[in-house]
């Protein structure tokens, strides 16, 4: 499986956020003894973009991935990293890139034209499809400077919510937990009509329900808790709004990880996803479980 044995693949741009980017992709590489390969998209036609002022990257941009993956071994030292540097579009070859890679990493807005929007448009095309789970790590420019230190204290969190991409998300949860040795904070945000029924009398009872979900949740766990036994598990069922809840957790979380809709999924939400809320609005780096990325043939027929 790619899955399990591919490399960690990190698009570069030059940018300060795809330096931090480059150290958490380190951070990976290290923590799951992979190699690290830094990729360069240059679309056809189009100049090589200069590195940004003290960033990796001679002023030309043509060896940014060569020096994306110095900038690796020498953060990590030890890990095995190469860089390429490939013709087309960055969403395109970072998606060919990823099906046989265990994990993608991008920063969340490079050199995106919309310096103030939340993601930037490569970050959130990957996001929404890829080939291997891919980590959007906000704000990546925090982690640039040559005093920056990685966070280490944080949980790692999980949404669920009973889907099968939530079931992807717990599953790269309690191992990505593992390889951390951090607590793992599998939360459920559950609505009830009660909670926005309008008039005086707001004091309804909703214990069987917040029980319901915790029996539920820790039902769900037990698997993947027998297989992990050192990770400190919490359970938390919380009513109210997913991407609210989501959201706020990110802010203490060390790392977020989610579930989106895949195109093999028996079951296609019909509005957005909450993913691709949270992702516009996390604090926290977010770890994107993905699934197959084509529908299989026979399923297909």
């Amino acid at each position: 499986m790619a899955y399990e044995y591919g490399p960690i693949v990190v698009g570069v741009d030059g940018s300060a956020d795809s330096t931090g980017a480059v150290r958490w992709a380190a951070d990976e590489a290290c923590r799951w003894t992979r190699t690290l390969v830094a990729v360069h998209a240059v679309e056809p036609g189009e100049p090589a973009k200069p590195a940004e002022p003290g960033q990796p990257g001679p002023a030309g941009g043509a060896d940014i991935a060569a020096a994306a993956a110095a900038e690796a071994r020498r953060w990590c030292v030890g890990v095995a990293a190469t860089g390429e540097t490939r013709a087309g579009p960055p969403v395109d070859v970072l998606r060919q890139m990823a099906e046989q890679a265990r994990l993608l990493v991008v920063g969340g807005r490079g050199t995106s034209r919309h310096p103030t929007a939340p993601l930037g448009p490569v970050s959130r095309a990957l996001a929404a499809r890829a080939g291997a789970p891919v980590l959007v790590v906000h704000n990546a420019r925090r982690w640039a400077s040559p005093d920056a230190v990685l966070p280490r204290d944080g949980p790692v969190v999980v949404g669920f919510d009973g889907s099968d991409s939530a079931g992807r998300a717990l599953r790269l949860a309690f191992a990505e937990a593992a390889a951390r040795c951090s607590r793992l904070v599998i939360l459920q945000a559950w609505q009830h009509l009660e909670l926005w029924r309008p008039g005086g009398d707001r004091a309804a009872d909703l214990c069987d329900n917040a029980t319901v979900v915790h029996e539920s949740l820790c039902a769900v766990a037990q698997p993947w808790r027998a297989r992990y036994p050192l990770v400190e598990v919490e359970i938390r069922g919380e009513p109210g709004d997913p991407v609210m809840a989501l959201t706020t957790a990110s802010q203490w979380a060390g790392l977020l990880v989610l579930g989106t809709r895949c195109p093999a999924d028996p079951v296609q939400p019909s509005r957005p996803s909450v993913s691709s809320r949270v992702l516009r609005y996390a604090a926290c780096p977010v770890l994107v479980a993905h699934g197959p990325s084509r529908v299989p043939a026979a399923a297909a027929a």
